[in-house]
C-alpha cells in the first residue's frame, strides 16, 4: 500500500539518489587506495580526500544560491551528472595529477547534490512528516554505503581499479535517469543574494550550534572514510568494505526511526543519545583489535551517525524556515564537508605522530564533548512539527 504523503517525485528522487551516493561514497573510500596504487603515500591519500571535501565547501559557498535562482531540478541533474561522470574521467589517468583535478569535479557535485536533494525533500514533504522523509533519504544514502564498498573491493581484487571506474560510470549514467522525471514544485525564487541569506543564518545562535555539531560529525566520518581502509589493509583485513557494510547496516533504519521519533518528541531528545552512541563507537575502534572490537565499533558508530545527521538536518530545516532553507542547508552540507576535510587532513597528523588508536580515541571524545554542549542548551522543544 502506497503511503499517501510520499509524492511521486519524492520516490523518483530516492531511486535516482542511490546511484549518485554510491559514487560519492566510493569517491572517498576507494580514492586513498587508488592513490597508493599510483605511488602515493598516506599523506597524499589524505590530501586527495581533503581536496574533494574542501572544494565542495568553496563551491557551495559560491553556488548555494543556484538552488533558489535556477531551480532544484536543474541543480540536481547538473551536480548528479558531475558525480557519475567522474569515474569515467579517472580512466584517462596514469598519474596523481589528473585524479587530483577530477576531485574538483566531484567537489562540485558534492557541493550541490545533497543540498538540492534535501531542499527538494523539504519542498515535497508535509511538515508533520519532514523528519521521516529526511530519514528516508538517509536510508537511501546508507543503503548505497552498504552495497558499494564491499562490491568495489571485490571488483578491484578480481579486475582492477580501471574496471571498477568503468562500471561505476556506466551504472551511474543509467541509474540517475529517474531524476529526469521529477516534477519540481512551485516556489518563490529568491531575489536576495545568496551571501545575504548565509549571513542571516549565521547570526542565529541555535543554527550556529547546529552547524558546529554537523562539522564535528563530518570530522569523525572523514577520519573513518580516510583511515579505516588504510588501517584494515595494514592489519591484514582483505575486504576493507566489510567495516563500512556493518557501519551502514547498523544505521540502515536508525535515520528513519530517529526522524519519526523526533517528529513526535523533538529533535534534541533524539540527537543527544545519537551523538553519544556515535562517539562511543569511534572511541571503541581505538582498541585496534580486528574482529569483535571493530565490529562493535562499526555497529555503534553507524547507528549514531545516521541518527545524528537526520536530527541535525531536520532541526536546521525547522529553525531556518522557508526563506533561509536553502542557505541553511548549504551551511549544513558545508559543515559535513569541512569536517571531512579536517578529519582527513588534520587527523592525518595525529595518526602519523601517535598512531591510529590515538586518532580514533580523540575523534570519539570530541563527539561526546559536543553531546554535552547540546545537552546544556535550552532548545529542547524545537522540532515537533517544525515551522514552515
Amino acid at each position: 500500500m502506497r503511503v499517501k504523503w510520499l509524492d511521486r517525485s519524492l520516490l523518483l528522487l530516492f531511486v535516482g539518489s542511490f546511484v549518485v551516493y554510491a559514487n560519492l561514497h566510493l569517491a572517498f573510500i576507494v580514492a586513498p587506495l587508488y592513490v597508493r596504487e599510483l605511488g602515493g603515500g598516506e599523506w597524499t591519500a589524505a590530501w586527495h580526500n581533503a581536496l574533494l571535501a574542501g572544494s565542495a565547501v568553496v563551491f557551495r559557498f559560491l553556488l548555494a544560491s543556484w538552488v533558489d535562482r535556477f531551480g532544484r531540478k536543474r541543480c540536481l541533474l547538473l551536480s548528479g551528472s558531475a558525480l557519475v561522470v567522474a569515474p569515467l574521467l579517472i580512466l584517462l589517468s596514469d598519474s596523481l595529477l589528473l585524479p587530483a583535478l577530477i576531485r574538483l569535479v566531484q567537489g562540485f557535485g558534492l557541493a550541490l547534490y545533497p543540498l538540492t536533494g534535501n531542499t527538494l525533500i523539504a519542498d515535497l514533504s508535509p511538515v508533520a512528516r519532514r523528519g521521516t522523509a529526511l530519514g528516508l533519504m538517509r536510508l537511501i544514502i546508507i543503503t548505497a554505503l552498504v552495497t558499494g564498498p564491499p562490491i568495489a573491493a571485490l571488483v578491484i581484487e578480481a579486475y582492477g581499479f580501471q574496471t571498477l571506474f568503468l562500471v561505476l560510470g556506466i551504472a551511474g549514467l543509467l541509474g540517475t535517469t529517474p531524476l529526469l522525471a521529477i516534477r519540481e514544485p512551485e516556489y518563490t525564487r529568491s531575489v536576495v543574494p545568496g551571501w545575504a541569506n548565509i549571513r542571516t543564518a549565521l547570526t542565529s545562535r541555535p543554527l550556529r550550534m547546529l552547524f558546529s555539531s554537523t562539522t564535528v560529525c563530518g570530522l569523525a566520518y572523514g577520519v573513518l572514510l580516510t583511515f579505516l581502509p588504510l588501517y584494515a589493509v595494514l592489519v591484514g583485513i582483505e575486504n576493507f568494505g566489510l567495516f563500512f557494510t556493518v557501519f551502514a547496516l547498523s544505521g540502515l533504519l536508525s535515520g528513519v526511526i530517529a526522524g519519526r521519533l523526533s517528529d513526535s518528541f523533538g529533535r534534541k531528545a533524539v540527537l543527544l543519545p545519537a551523538l553519544v552512541l556515535y562517539g562511543t563507537g569511534v572511541m571503541y575502534l581505538s582498541a585496534l583489535a580486528p574482529g569483535a572490537a571493530m565490529t562493535a565499533g562499526a555497529v555503534a558508530a553507524g547507528t549514531g551517525y545516521a541518527a545524528s545527521l537526520t536530527m541535525l538536518v531536520a532541526w536546521i530545516v525547522d529553525e531556518a524556515g522557508r526563506e533561509l532553507r536553502a542557505a541553511s542547508l548549504g551551511l549544513f552540507e558545508n559543515g559535513i564537508d569541512a569536517g571531512i576535510m579536517l578529519g582527513s587532513f588534520t587527523f592525518g597528523t595525529v595518526i602519523a605522530l601517535a598512531g591510529y588508536g590515538a586518532g580514533f580515541l580523540l575523534t570519539g571524545t570530541l563527539l561526546l564533548l559536543f553531546a554535552v554542549v547540546i545537552a546544556a542548551t535550552g532548545r529542547g522543544a524545537v522540532g515537533r512539527a517544525g515551522a514552515d
